[in-house]
Order: C-alpha cells, then sequence, then structure tokens
C-alpha cells in the first residue's frame, strides 16, 4: 500500500493544479498559539512539554482516523492515507516555484527572481544574481527532502501519523527560526531527528542519481553519515552528484561581452537531480514491496 500511495500522491502533485494553496496551515498556528497561551499556567511546563502534548495531541487524531477507517472500511482507510500524504507535501510546488525563478532569470528581473527564491526557500532572500542561482539551487536540493522525500520517508515507516509528524516538525522549525525560547528550541531539536535519517537517505539517492564517486569526494568521511549537519550534508553531497566545481565559489556563470550573466541551466540541473532521485525512491520503494510479497 505504502507504493500505491506515493505513486498516487506524486501523481497528484503533478498533475492536480493548485494543490499548494490548498496547503493552509493557519488553523494548525492557531492552535500552537492556543496551547502554548493555556500551558503556562501549569507548573510542569516547558518546550519539551507545551511541544509533546502539541505534536501527540495532533498525530492521535490522524492515529484514530486512521485505524477506525483501516479496521471497517479499508479502502477508505487507503484514501484517507493518500490524502493525508498528499497534503503533506510541500507546502508549495518545488517544480512550479523553480520554473518561476527561471522565467524571472530569463527576463532579467532579478528582483523578482528574489521574491520568487524566497517562496521556495521559506526565508527572506535577497541577492545578487550570480550568487542567487547558487542560493537557488542549494535551496532545491533542500526542498527535496523537506518537501518530499522526508514526508515519503515517515509515510513509509509510520504510515499517515509519521508523514503527519514530519511535516509538524517542518512548520514548528521554520515558525520558529527567529525566537529563542525553550519551545523553540524544542522545535527545532524535533526537526534535527526528524530530518536525520531522510537527510542521509536523501544523500545517498543523489549520489545515486548523480555522480557517486563526486559525491564521496565531498565529504570529509564516513563519519560524515553520522556526524555531519543534515542540511550541510544535503547541499555539499547534491552539488558534488552534480559535479560541481567549487572553484567557482558559488558565483556560476557565462561571459556575455564585457558582462556575466547567471548561468540559469545550472538551476534546471539541480531540480533534474532532485527528479532522478525521487525515481530512484520509488525504484527502491517497489523492490522493497516485491520483495515483501516474495518472502
Amino acid at each position: 500500500m505504502s507504493l500505491l500511495s506515493v505513486i498516487f500522491a506524486l501523481l497528484a502533485e503533478n498533475f492536480i493544479n493548485r494543490l499548494s494553496e490548498l496547503r493552509r496551515f493557519e488553523a494548525f498556528y492557531r492552535y500552537v498559539g492556543w496551547l502554548r497561551g493555556i500551558l503556562p499556567t501549569f507548573a510542569f511546563q516547558t518546550g519539551a512539554v507545551t511541544l509533546v502534548i502539541l505534536v501527540s495531541s495532533i498525530l492521535f487524531v490522524v492515529w484514530l482516523i486512521s485505524a477506525m477507517l483501516g479496521d471497517f472500511l479499508g479502502l477508505f482507510g487507503f484514501l484517507f492515507a493518500i490524502a493525508v500524504l498528499i497534503f503533506s507535501i510541500g507546502p508549495r510546488h518545488l517544480e512550479e516555484d523553480t520554473q518561476n525563478v527561471i522565467k524571472a532569470f530569463e527576463n532579467k528581473d532579478y528582483e523578482q527572481a528574489n521574491q520568487l527564491a524566497s517562496k521556495l526557500s521559506g526565508r527572506s532572500i535577497s541577492e545578487p544574481p550570480l550568487q542567487l542561482v547558487q542560493t537557488v539551487r542549494e535551496s532545491i536540493l533542500l526542498q527535496a527532502n523537506s518537501a518530499l522525500l522526508g514526508v515519503f520517508f515517515w509515510f513509509i515507516i509510520l504510515g499517515p501519523v509519521g508523514a503527519v509528524l514530519f511535516r509538524i516538525s517542518v512548520l514548528l522549525k521554520d515558525n520558529s527560526e527567529n525566537e529563542t525560547d525553550e519551545f523553540a528550541e524544542a522545535s527545532r531539536d524535533l526537526y534535527r531527528i526528524m530530518i536525520w535519517l531522510p537527510a542521509r537517505i536523501c544523500v545517498l539517492s543523489y549520489a545515486i542519481a548523480g555522480n557517486f564517486v563526486d559525491t564521496m569526494s565531498y565529504w570529509h568521511g564516513v563519519s560524515d553519515l553520522w556526524l555531519r549537519d543534515s542540511e550541510e550534508f544535503i547541499i555539499i553531497s547534491g552539488m558534488g552528484a552534480l559535479r560541481y566545481d567549487h572553484s567557482q565559489d558559488g558565483q556560476s556563470s557565462h561571459s556575455h561581452g564585457d558582462k556575466e550573466i547567471p548561468d540559469v541551466h545550472l538551476i534546471q540541473q539541480s531540480l533534474s537531480l532532485v527528479k532522478r532521485a525521487l525515481i530512484v525512491w520509488v525504484v527502491l520503494l517497489a523492490l522493497l514491496t516485491v520483495t515483501g510479497w516474495l518472502v
């Protein structure tokens, strides 16, 4: 069922328009605000306790619905799992955002390119064109994991509960970037825990889908697999898989007269790597599924 759910979710993401507009989390953020507002009245309240109460309450509801539909109405349980997976992806559409950035570069509208790159990455960006190309490439590699691969990984491991848990961890991390209280720290810790395993599989997927030898040449050693920061590991491995030349120092361009023009083809290369990595995931999942059937 996991394989079919992932395939249906990918088909929906690619063929159903405006899905990203339906992924609204205002109710979730209101619930976070309400819960954080009432829990300080209790003596035991800390950032970690608030986080556990918040996450477990949402996951319990998801688990309860999934279990009820699965036990009594198997088909509806399957459809519920697909729906949860679809709405745990994103929340934005990675390919659409990337193509919009590329169009802005092609039109030489670099102010618009910065605005679109900010939407793609989920943070404010204001950079010169040459550096912006590199930032967009890195954002694509990171967003592929947080928007797609990480969701699929935890869905395969824990079902709908896993997909929701991963999305919650990303949302809380993004929402607490400028905060320093205990809840923000606990949220970032949860994100680091949830992203650790998917990031390692993402790195291996990039290596298989790109250049394996060059990918490993960017590692400090095999210990990077368990010691290196997950987001940094994804970026350097992705660049290695793309046979990226560090001598350019991120300023990917080509000459046009006396001017250097940013090479937007490099952005497309990063998106193509992500697509190939997705194929690697689906093929691997298919093999595991077939092996399970044979056993």
